[in-house]
């Protein structure tokens, strides 16, 4: 069986240990820390997120999803896997930061499943943009939108590199969030 995408999870960790320590000791202009941690889910992919808010303008978010596509039509039995990192500017918000609009370009890695059905490590640029509401206690909720150019490194039957299609043709699927801030 092919056991790359243990290599992955390698990556996912080891930029979860050198970044998550700067955003958790960073402190805002108001003087708190805010992160927040949770799940995501698409019928693109589900899997765990996490946010860091530096101030009111601009946060960072990190993913790991596995990716669905093709696994809830029952096309494919076998998941990929995809990490995003996003830098998100919050353009416009409403009720003193409750309800905030945001978008904002990011970089995506993964071994995920494109339009012809098979799996293969893929890397390059992302975007997203999305609606968040601030709930009681600490709960955020968003909607977003990602779209992902990448190039897929596939090695089915031969060598081969396409553009990753199912990044960009499949942006229309939204994410959900749903996170508890700290």
């Amino acid at each position: 069986m092919y056991r790359k995408p243990g290599l992955l999870l390698r990556l996912w960790a080891l930029t979860v240990v050198l970044l998550l320590p700067q955003e958790l000791l960073a402190v805002s202009p108001a003087g708190r820390r805010s992160f927040a941690l949770g799940g995501i889910q698409s019928p693109r992919g589900a899997g765990l997120s996490a946010e860091f808010v530096r101030d009111a303008s601009s946060f960072r978010s990190l993913a790991l999803t596995a990716d669905l596509i093709d696994i809830l039509d029952g096309q494919a039995s076998t998941p990929g896997i995809k990490l995003t990192y996003h830098f998100n500017l919050v353009m416009k918000d409403w009720c003193e930061g409750k309800y905030a609009f945001y978008a904002g370009p990011g970089l995506m890695a993964g071994y995920v499943r494109d339009l012809d059905h098979h799996l293969g490590f893929a890397g390059g640029v992302s975007g997203d943009a999305g609606f968040r509401a601030l709930c009681l206690k600490g709960i955020s909720v968003s909607v977003e939108w990602q779209a992902d150019f990448a190039l897929q490194f596939k090695n089915r039957y031969r060598p081969d590199i396409s553009l990753y299609g199912a990044g960009y043709t499949r942006s229309y699927l939204p994410y959900v969030r749903i996170q508890y801030r700290f």
